[in-house]
């Protein structure tokens, strides 16, 4: 074998021109595989980093007809003190922001217990105590996480203790952890600049949110879901239908998983066809290089080389080929790897996770191994039988066996189908792509610029809790709305300002309400925003019916709402909504809390608008922003008050980035201490909905580019190579009479039938794969089998193969007729 590889290695070295080639195209295809699989490698195959993340699981409550829902607080709190499935449970109440020294710093608030469970420890200090959740202290603890330790206090190990004037946030003043590099609950959590504890006990009894578990050692899932239906069903003794629901745990990987699987599945299945069409050109090289050595192998098998031998060399020539190929292979996926992060930064939260490790090592060289033996078995198995006749015959005519070529029309036929798969999947997402950006909103986002403020955090305008589920905001909350509205609106070149809780595509909060004197079982519910009165004139959302709020409509004004059309069809079909008596439930469903909405008359009508293009109208209610409660029973209509968006539109000729700016000066004006999260056109905002559609369409379209490009070099290959073989033929073409053009038409009709050919066996299996890609792609108002799409894809293709086909034709048509005589 070590004979092998040496003799193998001198050959290639003898050779650089067929080895260059078959390198670089190998290295492209299994680059681009190996980048894909270190995405999904990090995403879905790496272990959780928590010990025995096995048994680490989802809960849900789940029920016959498919709903699915998290368990209530009070739920929560029976399990961890009954539960003997269970060694740990906890909620996950997610990533929110707040302003420090101003600037938008993110915090991960999870459950007291989140950090056993996972079997987690700090760094640095401790995780918090029940008794550090006690919000309204005015000292309150923070846990840092080490990205924000090392930038803000340079790793300084004294950090415990330390308290922070500059640092105003509510949630807590003075450090008592930190966290170890790369923690995370999530990988949307990953980010988080600092860790807040939430203690079940004090939220909302009737409040649900992810809840994670830790199984116990030797328990099943069986076990522990038969247990956790059982005093779930106990603990909701008398809930309507509460018999219905069970508990179900999912492994909190796969969980995780589900989120990245689709897209990646998809781009694997597209680097895979890269690959195959990249080993299909490879073949061609390989099957091109054994008419040279036909008399090598000849040779050696007269002088007693058995077919085992000659075949073993042949396929460690192929490994070693793929091997380099692989080698190389790993640089491009580096900066596929890079090209992925910066085409989708917020796919996979923990971006530097996806790097090239060992695993992914591995999986290159089981790729290439692979590759070398799959894709180099069929030539050494054809040159491993030698026919020393066959040569002389064929180099006196100068043809170029017929059996030989005819395999290497059958491959690039297969590179024609493969490249026409891709090319239609990344077709489909283009065509997808333009139809959502042009999809019909409802809403006029042109000149306007948007800008999200954020109070989360700051004293003097914050949320405080008092009592187990009592929240209050501070009435210099609104002073200082209105003096941002005021100071905006005042700004050379804006026309108006309109301010949201909730600003498209956004979907805000969704609360249940009533409609006084209707008698409906169900309970109806939407979108609840508090906007300002020049809020639908700002995005252009026509008044169908009644009239808009005023300046007038303040809190000690009649309580009002305005509701859009989708609202009047699902709750109001058949009567007239306009004198209509509404009143929200903000008591975050704790039974104990008093009522806390004033009754609203239904005043005004708006048409719809669309927050995602691809789903329909939500109803909506909107309330004058100065209507708003100042004690609540729950935090979730508390932080409409806490986070507040601007859309402020400009004249036509106004400069956008000066305006920009004065926008943080007008901010400034009124209080320098409040962080201005984001400011950005409303057109970009509106084309967030597209953004997963437009990362999966540039990468679809990378491979397809690559695809067509190795396509067209097989393509070329194979016409090249029978041109060369055919000399004698064109040359007694041209004495016969044959015209230059009579030449090159006889090429191109040869490289159009072989594309012909492909193009229709990649059309069946487009056909064939429809329901995979409908299942797979994010399509918009486009059928998987689209005429126009798959007209202009094969038209691509064959303007690839004719300039493919077109220079060794232009070099056949060039044959003159004493290179016939010459041959002869």
């Amino acid at each position: 074998m070590t004979q092998d590889v040496r003799y193998g290695l001198k050959l290639l070295v003898k050779h650089p021109t067929f080895t260059i080639a078959a390198v670089l195209t190998l290295a492209l295809g299994i680059g681009a595989t190996s980048a894909i699989f270190s995405v999904m490698n990090a995403a879905m195959l790496r272990p959780l980093p928590f010990p025995d993340p096995d048994r680490v699981v989802f809960i849900l409550e789940t029920n016959a007809e498919g709903g699915q829902r998290p368990p209530t607080a009070a739920t929560l709190l029976d399990w961890k003190g009954q539960s003997q499935t269970l060694e740990e449970v906890g909620a996950v109440a997610g990533l929110n922001t707040f302003t420090l020294s101003g600037q938008r710093v993110l915090y991960g608030a999870v459950d007291i217990d989140t950090l056993r469970l996972l079997g987690v420890s700090p760094l640095l200090g401790r995780w918090y105590q029940p008794d550090d959740v006690i919000v309204g202290e005015t000292a309150q603890p923070i846990v840092l996480s080490y990205g924000l330790w090392q930038s803000r206090f340079g790793g300084d190990p004294n950090v415990l203790g330390r308290t922070m004037p500059d640092w105003t946030a509510g949630w807590g003043e003075v450090v008592i952890g930190v966290m170890p590099p790369g923690f995370w609950v999530a990988p949307f959590m990953a980010q988080a600049d600092a860790w807040h504890a939430i203690d079940s006990r004090r939220i909302p009894p009737m409040s649900r949110r992810p809840t994670l578990g830790r199984v116990a050692p030797g328990v099943t899932f069986e076990q522990a879901e038969e247990e956790l239906t059982s005093l779930m069903r106990g603990f909701n003794e008398g809930a309507p239908d509460i018999g219905n629901w069970s508990v179900t745990l999912e492994p909190f990987h796969e969980t995780l998983s589900q989120g990245y699987s689709n897209v990646l599945y998809t781009l694997m299945g597209a680097v895979g066809f890269v690959l195959l069409i990249a080993c299909a050109n490879v073949v061609n090289l390989q099957l091109s290089r054994a008419v040279s050595r036909e008399t090598e192998m000849a040779t050696r098998a007269a002088l007693g080389a058995s077919r085992l031998r000659l075949v073993r060399q042949l396929l460690v020539e192929s490994v070693l080929l793929a091997v380099a190929g692989g080698m190389l292979g790993l640089l491009v996926a580096f900066a596929g790897i890079r090209i992925f992060v910066a085409l989708a930064p917020n796919f996979y939260g923990p971006a530097e996770e996806i790097t090239v490790d060992a695993t992914v090592l591995l999986f290159a060289l089981g790729v290439s191994v692979t590759v070398g033996i799959l894709f180099g078995l069929f030539p050494a198995l054809r040159a491993s039988r030698p026919d020393l006749h066959r040569p002389l015959k064929e180099s006196s005519r100068g043809s170029a066996g017929g059996g030989r070529q005819r395999i290497r029309r059958v491959l690039v036929t297969a590179e024609v189908a493969l490249a026409l798969v891709l090319l239609v999947g990344a077709g489909l997402m283009v065509n997808s792509y333009v139809r959502l950006l042009g999809a019909e909103t409802g809403i006029a986002p042109d000149d306007i610029l948007t800008m999200e403020i954020n109070l989360n955090g700051l004293d003097r305008y914050r949320v405080i809790h008092n009592l187990a589920s009592d929240y209050e905001v501070f009435p210099e909350t609104d002073l200082l709305y209105a003096g941002i509205l005021e100071r905006l609106a005042a700004l050379p070149g804006v026309e108006s300002v309109g301010m949201t809780s909730a600003l498209p595509p956004a979907f805000g909060q969704g609360r249940p309400f009533r409609i006084v004197g209707d008698t409906r079982e169900e309970t109806p519910s939407g979108l609840y925003h508090g906007i300002n009165a020049d809020y639908f004139d700002t995005l252009k959302i026509p008044l169908v019916r009644g009239r808009a709020f005023t300046e007038l409509d303040t809190g000690g004004a009649p309580a009002v709402a305005i509701v859009n059309q989708a609202a009047v069809r699902e709750y109001f079909e058949g009567t007239d909504p306009l004198g209509q008596i509404i009143q929200y439930d903000l008591t975050g469903g704790n039974p104990a809390a008093p009522e806390q909405d004033r009754p609203r008359e239904i005043i005004g009508v708006v048409e719809d608008n669309r927050v995602v293009p691809q789903q329909d109208p939500i109803p909506t209610i909107y309330v004058p922003y100065r209507q708003h409660l100042t004690r609540y029973a729950g935090s979730g209509p508390a932080l409409l008050h806490v986070t507040k968006h601007f859309a402020i539109r400009s004249s036509s000729s106004s400069d956008t980035s000066g305006l920009a700016a004065a926008l943080r000066e007008a901010v400034d004006a009124v209080d320098p201490v409040v962080a201005i999260a984001e400011i950005a056109p409303m057109r970009d905002r509106m084309s967030q909905a597209a953004q997963n559609q437009g990362f999966l369409m540039r990468l679809l379209g990378s491979f397809a580019v690559l695809g067509i490009f190795l396509a067209g070099m097989g393509i070329y290959g194979v016409i090249a190579y029978s041109v060369a073989q055919r000399g004698h033929e064109f040359g007694i073409r041209a004495a016969l009479g044959a015209g230059r053009a009579d030449l090159l038409r006889l090429v191109l009709r040869e490289g159009m039938f072989v594309t012909g050919i492909g193009i229709v066996l990649g059309l069946l299996a487009t056909f064939a794969l429809t329901r995979v890609l409908a299942s797979q792609l994010p399509l918009f108002e486009i059928a998987p089998m689209d005429p126009m799409t798959i007209a202009a894809v094969a038209l691509v293709l064959v303007a690839v193969a004719l300039v493919a086909c077109y220079v060794p034709g232009r070099r056949a048509s060039a044959q003159s007729p004493l290179s016939a005589l010459r041959a002869e």
